[in-house]
């Protein structure tokens, strides 16, 4: 038999979504203080059920208190059309209402407008007091005794939530630059961002890369990433968005702190009642990223000048040989254990590709028709791939391929894919694992054209080419 719920229990289902743990319920009330436009906010965390956040924002006007702890209230939107105009962190009005429902909370505030403040006591959203009082420009909520009414949630808090609060803390410290945060006794205090980045991981040597949409700081991976941070914010806002962790994890990024910063109107962010994750409507910022990343994302100390000839910004990778399956090289920072057969495939591949632009590979008449819808971008993919075609209105005719490639391939090219047949070959043609060259220059001379390849980094098929370890490690382990 269907009944209806009675509203006490609706409101601690719903509000457990919303204070899921005492980290969601500290994340909301900092969002609330930089929403309210504070400059200084101080966190006193006396344990993970008792915890205080203070601000210097515009505050709540007296009258307007009691609406706080009232569902679906705010001050961030009007109707449908605002949620996809948001610049605030808040907008759906159930956080206060949610805290409210499962601990003991009080609220005192002042609004910049007024010349008293108000407090505001509230249990299991039955408010208790209500009265002004003396009070500085700002806000203050105190939550005592969270989840006192829901025992088995408070008996699942990990003794490793304090830690969780602090961690989300200075994720948004990191967001928000500008900001002073004082938590307990430590202050970080307002600054840039680079000094932001220091001040909270440490981390101080990182690459930089920053355009319109988005701004990164990243670093390679490396074998000892004691300090590895993977954060991603859009529009301050920290977020989890599984395809830029994929795209990293390709580019072996190790540690980034990405900034996105996109229209309001190019983004859900009422994904999830946590506001962990988002929607982006239009895809091509991954393709920005991927783009601007990738040149970036290479072995350290090469660059390319004219002639196609190998220098270096500070030294070169010296060889010290091979074993027949991996090549050792070493500089003055790491250790490099390279794939000899891999450097090779990568090299035969590469080689390939820039014959088939060359249209240096004969090509063989087809036995069937293959037509496509015309599109300049196809036509210069075919082109790039040494096809012949003709057009005619619009559509492609496909005469003639190489004859390295297959039909299928033809069909991977249109995809804009990459035809396995070309790395099939350049995998066939390469030195398999155990060939020990007689000579030691023939492996240097390898080296030198696997260093002139574009992609230096993973084989044809994905694989990754090398790995490498810090020579400070191998001393350290020596005990030297």
């Amino acid at each position: 038999m269907i009944k209806k719920l009675p509203e006490n229990v609706i409101r601690i289902i719903s509000s457990g979504q919303i204070a899921s743990s005492p980290t969601a319920v500290l994340k909301e009330l900092i969002e609330n203080s930089l929403d309210a436009k504070a400059k200084k906010i101080k966190i006193v965390i006396k344990n993970a059920t008792n915890f205080s956040v203070s601000d210097d924002g515009t505050g709540i006007p007296f009258k307007e208190l009691p609406l706080t702890v009232e569902r679906f209230t705010t001050s961030k939107i009007e109707n449908l059309n605002d949620i996809s105009k948001l610049k605030t962190y808040g907008f759906r009005g159930e956080a206060l209402y949610a805290i409210a429902s499962m601990s003991k909370l009080t609220i005192k505030s002042r609004y910049e407008k007024e010349k008293i403040g108000g407090q505001l006591k509230v249990c299991e959203n039955t408010i208790i007091e209500y009265k002004p009082i003396p009070f500085s420009q700002g806000t203050k909520v105190l939550v005592e005794d969270l989840f006192f009414n829901t025992p088995v949630r408070r008996k699942s808090i990990s003794k490793r939530e304090k830690s969780n609060m602090l961690s989300s803390i200075k994720t948004l410290a990191l967001a928000n630059p500008d900001v002073t945060f004082q938590i307990n006794e430590k202050i970080l205090p307002a600054t840039s961002i680079h000094e932001r980045i220091k001040q909270i991981t440490g981390l101080s040597h990182m690459c930089e890369i920053k355009e319109d949409k988005f701004h990164i700081f990243f670093k390679k991976r490396e074998e000892d990433e004691r300090k590895k941070i993977n954060l991603i914010f859009v529009n301050r806002r920290p977020v989890e968005i599984p395809e830029i962790k994929r795209l990293m994890e390709e580019l072996n990024i190790g540690s980034y702190i990405l900034f996105l910063n996109l229209p309001p109107e190019e983004i859900d962010v009422n994904v999830t009642p946590l506001k962990d994750r988002v929607l982006i409507k239009n895809g091509e910022i991954l393709n920005k990223i991927k783009t601007k990343l990738k040149p970036e994302v290479t072995l350290p100390s090469v660059m390319f000048v004219k002639e196609e000839r190998a220098e270096y910004k500070t030294e070169k990778i010296k060889i010290l040989g091979t074993d027949g399956t991996i090549i050792i090289g070493y500089d003055s920072e790491y250790y490099y254990f390279f794939d000899q057969h891999l450097i090779h495939e990568r090299v035969n591949y590469e080689e390939l590709i820039k014959r088939l632009k060359a249209g240096k590979i004969p090509t063989l008449k087809l036995s069937q028709i293959l037509k496509f819808p015309y599109s300049k971008e196809l036509e210069n993919k075919l082109k790039s791939a040494g096809i012949e075609f003709f057009t005619e209105g619009k559509e492609i005719t496909v005469t003639a391929i190489p004859e390295i490639l297959t039909v299928n391939d033809i069909i991977e090219i249109v995809k804009g894919k990459t035809p396995e047949s070309i790395a099939s070959i350049a995998c066939k043609k390469a030195i398999k694992s155990g060939y020990f060259p007689v000579d030691t220059s023939q492996v240097e001379e390898l080296f030198e054209k696997y260093l002139q390849c574009e992609e230096r980094e993973v084989c044809p098929h994905g694989r990754p080419i090398y790995t490498k370890i810090k020579r400070k490690k191998i001393l350290k382990n020596l005990g030297r």
